[in-house]
């Protein structure tokens, strides 16, 4: 009788755990894209973290344990490394989104904002508010005010300025709130991530499994976030600089369609493998080289091959030999990393990009160390591999 009552008294309590859990979830979920940015910019900025982490100290605080030592290095490392690449990556955005929607050939809703934006900043003032100044104003009659907020053309144009200044209001307070979970979520992730999967394995996980999977999902997550995607968003960064600031000196007919745009998906030809962004840059060049033939300018042929220099030495082969070095022991197909690249955006959007790779990682590692362990029983560190044969 007494273990019954304690079976249906810890059921109870299950039962109102996975409530709990539930209710989470379902908050998580209206966070999803910037949970999931949250978790790259972790991994992304993880290893100038412990590279901080590791830094001699001073000889007088050798030995002695420095307060608030992890807060400190996490601080460091968002104003050196994630407040930046922040503000390029916002900056790359500003500079691509427009782009698209020309390319598109239409009024994307940026274009949509910013004519609503610049009709409610006065370019577009109704009859009766036009050649007002401010001493015109105030010498009107109470009768006169009336009449002309009675206008309709003026009444629209209020109502107009109203929404647009709404809309204002509301981005950036969107914008901020976004921008202030990345930071604490990955500040906080920095500080605690490692003293929360500890606590979680020492309560949880008495047969080892879990941590064996942990520590795989988390290795190959690292390498593929820190190394693939962090490669990508610079390389498209500097894309963009290096194309934008070429047409600044090729003459008009050898400048690079879209720029910014072209820049941004010579990042994105950095996650396919074996061709890589020359299946990007090869192919305006050979635009660019067309474009100085039928041109007839025999400097042309000149500014081509500077774009060609440039975008092989800068954009492709610097930020490669940089970053590449950090990349180390990836064990997911590559093959079935170029689909999640692709299909990720596809099913979730633009943040796909990162939860594409996230999911095939956490498949690809059950495979590798859960579904043995379900099927035999036995813990990962008792199963043979095929280095045992």
């Amino acid at each position: 009788m007494e273990y019954s009552s304690g079976l249906r008294r810890r059921i109870l309590f299950g039962i109102g755990g996975l409530g709990l859990v539930t209710a989470v979830v379902f908050v998580l979920i209206q966070f999803q894209a910037t949970l999931i940015f949250t978790i790259f910019l972790y991994y992304a900025s993880r290893p100038i973290y412990r590279k901080l982490e590791n830094l001699s100290l001073p000889s007088r605080l050798q030995g002695r344990r420095v307060p608030y030592r992890r807060q400190v290095l996490a601080m460091a490392t968002i104003a050196i490394f994630l407040l930046p690449f922040l503000f390029l990556l916002t900056y790359t955005l500003v500079l691509v989104v427009p782009e698209i929607q020309r390319l598109a050939g239409g009024d994307g809703p940026g274009v949509a904002y910013l004519s609503a934006l610049q009709s409610a900043q006065g370019s577009g003032l109704p009859g009766p508010l036009v050649g007002l100044e401010i001493s015109d104003i105030l010498a009107l009659s109470p009768e006169e005010v009336v009449a002309i907020l009675n206008d309709p053309a003026v009444q629209a144009w209020v109502e107009q300025m109203a929404a647009t200044l709404t809309g204002s209001v509301g981005f950036i307070a969107n914008a901020a709130l976004h921008g202030f979970i990345l930071l604490a979520g990955t500040y906080y992730m920095l500080t605690d991530g490692s003293r929360l999967v500890s606590w979680f394995l020492d309560n949880f996980d008495e047969s080892g499994v879990v941590e064996s999977y942990a520590v795989a999902v988390d290795d190959e997550l690292s390498s593929i976030l820190f190394g693939n995607i962090l490669n990508a968003f610079v390389t498209g960064i500097i894309g963009i600089l290096v194309f934008s600031g070429y047409n600044l000196v090729a003459p008009g007919a050898v400048n690079v369609p879209f720029a910014p745009l072209a820049g941004a998906l010579t990042g994105a030809g950095s996650l396919i493998p074996v061709v890589g962004m020359k299946i990007v840059y090869l192919p305006i060049g050979a635009i660019l080289a067309i474009a100085a033939v039928t041109s007839g300018q025999a400097s042309a042929f000149g500014f081509v091959v500077l774009f060609l220099a440039l975008a092989f030495v800068v954009v492709d082969t610097i930020p490669d030999f940089l970053i590449r070095p950090y990349v180390s022991g990836n064990r997911t197909h590559v093959g079935l990393l170029m689909f999640a690249y692709i299909l990720g955006p596809i099913a979730f959007g633009f943040y796909g990009i990162f939860l594409g790779p996230i999911l095939l990682v956490f498949l690809a590692e059950f495979f590798r160390t859960i579904a043995s362990y379900v099927l035999t029983g036995r813990p990962p560190h008792e199963q043979s591999s095929l280095s045992d044969y």
